[in-house]
């Protein structure tokens, strides 16, 4: 689901609950966090900005989308590009730059069509890397599982020192300040003691905020056991879960995506399995199309001896409509009811009727309507 980002000190108030800790809590859990920005939105908002900076720690999650990319010439984009990232910069503090995804992501006609081609790519390498989540997923969850076994024995490092330096009778108090005022210097004096990176070490400035809050003295002693089988874990056994996640993950099948049908044609940016959206167009359109409405353009596409025309020129013509390639592949796997690649007269006639479906602001079926399907088609059942 989507959660929307108000701005303004009013939509926070009203919330009523830490919007930031709510997504720091889903960020930690989820396989990918998607940003998304209009090109005629490019800012960031103070909610917004506190939202991505509470999501810390899961960089490496975070992809941006910027829609709408067709609204803009080719110039105009590279522009647009450059201050998105200048943006983003002030706010992900990270070397590696985020990787950003251009397109148009709805069904509408282009209004720009000069980068259609890279809009095509974009969705096609952004689907694909949603429909390979589930792949990912066992690494994700074990990658999670190493960083919290990681954290877990820092915690227990640090916890075991600053017992061990807490005085016996008196004084206890101004000792536990003097030990959290000097916790970065022991958090160095640690990892170069237990052989630790520091890396693996939480945030100073969070871990003294906290520490505030105990009494040292109370602290329970390190138990070598835990400890020792907590390092049998991390050297022996995620070793070897490791290494079972090649087999586990030729076994995971590709997610379904909504977005794209489970056959091939020009238009096809993946190759998965998947599922068409609802339909919501008016049922006049559920007839069979006009043939000689497009008789005249079909033939002048020059069809082969058996009357087909070739899929390259057939994508040809209805690229003409600006739609984007997603919505034509999905219309030319309704049409292309044979299946070969080709379109016949009545394939494209159909095609067409499909694109001017679209074009009237009608959702696509699911599957090909008897009433539409070519008569011989009815017939074979």
């Amino acid at each position: 689901r989507r959660r929307k980002i108000l701005s303004g000190e009013k939509q926070r108030v009203q919330r009523g609950y830490e919007f930031e800790a709510v997504a720091k809590w889903f960020a930690d859990r989820v396989d990918m966090i998607l940003l998304l920005f209009d090109v005629a939105k490019l800012d960031i908002s103070d909610e917004f900005r506190r939202a991505i900076l509470s999501i810390k720690g899961n960089d490496h999650k975070i992809f941006v989308v910027l829609n709408k990319a067709d609204s803009c010439t080719t110039p105009q984009l590279m522009r647009v590009y450059g201050a998105l990232m200048w943006n983003l910069g002030k706010v992900i503090d990270t070397p590696e730059v985020c990787r950003v995804y251009l397109g148009s992501f709805w069904d509408r006609p282009l209004v720009n069509d000069e980068q259609r081609r890279l809009f095509a790519s974009e969705e096609g390498e952004l689907f694909t890397t949603l429909s390979q989540l589930p792949r990912n997923a066992a690494v994700r969850k074990l990658s999670d599982l190493i960083r919290r076994a990681r954290l877990a024995r820092v915690h227990a490092c640090i916890i075991d020192r600053l017992k061990k330096k807490m005085p016996y009778m008196f004084g206890h108090a101004q000792r536990q300040r003097e030990l959290i005022s000097k916790l970065p210097q022991l958090f160095e004096e640690i990892a170069e003691e237990k052989g630790l990176a520091l890396g693996d070490f939480p945030d100073p400035k969070l871990m003294q905020d906290k520490l505030a809050a105990f009494k040292f003295s109370s602290f329970k002693k390190l138990s070598s056991k835990k400890m020792q089988a907590l390092e049998n874990m991390l050297s022996v056994d995620l070793p070897k879960l490791v290494e079972m996640i090649p087999v586990e993950a030729g076994r995971t099948k590709l997610a379904e995506l909504s977005q794209l049908a489970g056959r091939a044609s020009p238009f096809a940016g993946v190759s998965v399995d998947g599922q068409a959206e609802p339909v919501v167009g008016k049922r006049h359109w559920y007839r069979p199309p006009d043939i000689e409405k497009y008789r005249e353009e079909f033939m002048a596409m020059s069809p082969d001896a058996s009357g087909r025309v070739a899929g390259q020129v057939g994508k040809q013509n209805l690229i003409e409509s600006k739609l984007p390639s997603t919505t034509l592949h999905r219309i030319w796997t309704l049409a292309d009811t044979d299946r070969d690649g080709c379109l016949t007269m009545y394939e494209f006639a159909l095609a067409k009727h499909l694109v001017a479906m679209r074009l009237d602001g009608h959702d696509l079926p699911d599957e090909l309507p008897l009433a539409m399907a070519a008569p011989q088609y009815v017939e074979d059942g």
